[in-house]
């Protein structure tokens, strides 16, 4: 593995270096750029560092989030933990219930999974099965797959066990039955859950931009929007949530630029939060994808537009 250059962490000039405390709950109207589905290969857990200032790279990304049922995983975290450690990078679980193969073994979660061991269900399926006639049985398979991964993460990152941020693939932990059981494998394992993500995104931003969105995207935000409702009270009292943009524009990120970031971020400084945007950079060879055969991901997994998204964040101003 190449020898790793200390943290580079761009703040403003006059700043002390933050501590790790203080980076996991960023402050009001700061923007945190982040990157999900870190460490499908190691090369392209690499490549997402260097978009980096922080990490020895060039670009702004501040915070990125791991696929703990990655084959790669423990070396691409390996490869993020001085960073981590350091307070240059945020590091959270990107909690998979859709694509690949589970933490857990295939026969404990056989709802789950199809003949091939592998996860069978998009957001709409797992939607289906989470409120269907078989829910009971689902909900505790997906609290057991939930607790799997939490598990291999925090083998690579022990420090957050108490310190745990979250957000997930595809957004599933919208669907309220998937949010019950992720909460109750936190419990049970006796972490304190300090951030998730709520995938819930404010349209106002592009409005005023004229944002040109995908109307997928736009049907997309109302369908999470809508779900998130029966979830809004459920979350502890510590765990921080941020206001988020990343849905609207999914698979066309290159068009965010510095005018709807500060859009963003003005509104986040309103409503005293913090604003994560979110990105997909760095597309991976199909036959490397967590499930070449699941056409859908794995078209997603390779396309090119991920590399485009990798330029924009290396190309956005960075923000306090």
């Amino acid at each position: 593995m190449e020898k790793l250059r200390p943290p580079l962490i761009h703040r403003p000039a006059g700043d002390s270096a933050p501590k790790s405390a203080e980076r996991a709950r960023p402050a009001a109207g700061s923007v945190l750029f982040h990157a999900d589905d870190y460490g499908i290969t190691l090369d392209q857990a690499r490549a997402i560092l260097a978009l980096s200032d922080a990490c020895g790279g060039r670009g702004v990304l501040g915070s990125t989030s791991a696929f703990a049922n990655s084959p790669a995983f423990s070396d691409a975290a390996a490869l993020a933990a001085p960073y981590v450690k350091g307070g240059a990078l945020l590091m959270g679980l990107h909690l998979n219930l859709v694509e690949g193969a589970p933490c857990s073994d295939a026969s404990d979660v056989p709802l789950l999974v199809n003949e091939r061991g592998m996860f069978r269900h998009d957001f709409l399926g797992l939607a289906r099965l989470a409120n269907g006639p078989q829910r009971e049985e689902a909900r505790a398979q997906i609290e057991r797959e939930c607790a799997a991964q939490i598990e291999r993460y925090l083998k690579s990152f022990p420090e957050q066990e108490r310190n745990l941020r979250l957000d997930s693939h595809q957004h599933t932990h919208a669907i309220p039955a998937v949010l019950d059981a992720l909460l109750a494998a936190v419990r049970s394992r006796g972490c304190a859950l300090a951030h998730l993500r709520t995938p819930v995104e404010p349209l106002g931003p592009h409005l005023a931009r004229r944002t040109a969105a995908p109307p997928a995207n736009i049907a997309k935000d109302a369908l999470l929007s809508m779900l998130w409702r029966a979830n809004r009270d459920k979350l502890p009292d510590a765990c921080a949530t941020s206001l988020f943009c990343g849905v609207v524009l999914s698979g066309r990120m290159e068009r965010a630029d510095d005018a709807l970031v500060e859009s963003f971020r003005a509104l986040a400084a309103r409503r005293d939060q913090a604003v994560e945007v979110l990105f997909h950079p760095i597309s991976v060879p199909r036959a490397q994808c967590l499930d070449p055969e699941n056409e859908p991901f794995a078209a997603a997994c390779a396309s090119p537009g991920r590399d485009e998204e990798a330029r924009t964040l290396r190309t956005l101003s960075p923000t306090p």
